[in-house]
Order: structure tokens, then C-alpha cells, then sequence
């Protein structure tokens, strides 16, 4: 029951920031306290809870345009990108949250594959945190 609590109330305290931050035009949210919020829950429901997010635009936005960075520009196998910065496979498995991967910034987003059947994935923990290092 404890878990439930917790993972009620981290949803429901990091849904209420990403709400303030996306119409404040806050874009740190991690740096406002969403960070801390979003560590109560374990990596796998962080993770999702992540993607739920970008899926329906409370992601944190880009608030320049890249395109106008000449420096960054890259072409690639005669592809133009905005940036050379993209969002590696893995993130969004499921291809649900592209526009807002897109919307964060990122020069290309690399996304889920289609198969005739779903996959079950790989074994759990999948997910992890590197908290010295400060990374996932």
C-alpha cells in the first residue's frame, strides 16, 4: 500500500509541476523540483511517466530555434538535420510520443520498430539510475 501512496502522490506532484512549468513557459523543470519528484518513483515508472508526458506537451520545449544555428546543421546521407543532436532508440518504444521528443529540440528522434506480433522486451531492471554520475 505504501508503494501506491508513493507512486499517487509522485504522479500527481510532478503532473502538477509539469502543468505550472508548461504554462509559465518553465522549461527546467527538473531544476524546480520536478527531479526530485520524479526520483521517488523507480526508473521503469519515471521512464514512462516520461513519455506520457511528452506525449501530451507538458515535455520541456526548445525555446530557440536550432534551424537558425547555422554551426549545428548537419547533413548526413543527403538528410538535412537542424541539429546533429537526436534521442536514441529505446526512449519511446511504442512511437506514442514523437511531436513532443520533436518539440524538446532534438535534431531527429529515433523511435520504436514495427513487428507482426509485440515483443515482450527485455528483462527488467531495464532501467536504471547512476546517481554519482548523475545519469540513466
Amino acid at each position: 500500500m505504501g508503494t501506491i501512496i508513493r507512486l499517487s502522490v509522485g504522479l500527481v506532484t510532478t503532473g502538477s509541476i509539469a502543468a505550472w512549468a508548461v504554462l509559465n513557459d518553465r522549461v527546467d523543470v527538473y531544476r524546480f523540483g520536478g527531479g526530485r519528484i520524479i526520483q521517488l518513483l523507480d526508473p521503469e515508472n519515471a521512464h514512462k511517466f516520461a513519455v506520457f508526458a511528452a506525449k501530451r506537451g507538458f515535455a520541456p520545449r526548445q525555446q530557440h530555434s536550432y534551424s537558425d544555428w547555422e554551426g549545428l546543421q548537419t547533413q548526413v546521407w543527403g538528410r538535412h538535420f537542424a541539429n546533429p543532436i537526436g534521442l536514441a532508440a529505446g526512449f519511446d518504444k511504442h512511437a506514442e510520443a514523437i511531436d513532443g521528443c520533436l518539440a524538446m529540440g532534438f535534431g531527429f528522434v529515433e523511435v520504436g520498430s514495427v513487428t507482426p506480433e509485440p515483443q515482450p522486451g527485455n528483462p527488467k531492471p531495464r532501467v536504471f539510475r547512476l546517481i554519482k554520475d548523475r545519469a540513466v
